[in-house]
């Protein structure tokens, strides 16, 4: 991870939730809007579709690290972080092969020359939330739940 993070657990959560949970809730309706403008893809799946589909499974996840997670560890932790921890690293891993196979279907959509640049346009929003995206759960699974999780072998 290149990024500098915060060095202390609430610190860390404050950047999260400014650099990251803000920053998807502010710039998905936005590219969602984009999207909207591109026809559906060969399978009948609309790429404005899924992405919304995103949101909602983001805003969920997100919702839970600010209410309950978040929450537990500025009160030091307790013992059902572990469960919350491996739930989130799940989802985050679920995340992954979801984006994955959006991309796939977004580089395959074919449209007409009238929205080439369009097509261009949600393609960059798309790789930039995907940057964006990573960084936060680089945040989140190399450094905050770190601090949570007892070494291995503990």
């Amino acid at each position: 991870m290149t990024q500098t993070l915060p060095t202390t657990a609430p610190d860390l959560m404050d950047y999260i939730l400014s650099e990251f949970h803000e920053k998807h809730r502010q710039d998905l309706p936005a590219l969602i809007a984009l999207a909207q403008q591109l026809p559906a893809g060969p399978e009948g799946t609309r790429f404005a579709d899924e992405l919304q589909a995103l949101m909602v499974e983001l805003e969920a996840h997100m919702f839970k690290e600010e209410m309950r997670l978040f929450p537990m560890m500025a009160q030091g932790g307790n013992t059902l972080i572990g469960l919350l921890i491996d739930d989130m690293m799940q989802e985050h891993a679920r995340h992954s092969l979801d984006t994955a196979g959006m991309t796939a279907r977004l580089n395959a959509l074919v449209v007409p020359p009238a929205q080439q640049t369009t097509l261009a346009a949600v393609k960059a929003g798309w790789q930039a939330f995907l940057a964006e995206l990573a960084k936060h759960v680089a945040a989140e699974d190399e450094a905050l739940f770190l601090m949570f999780t007892p070494p291995a072998g503990a």
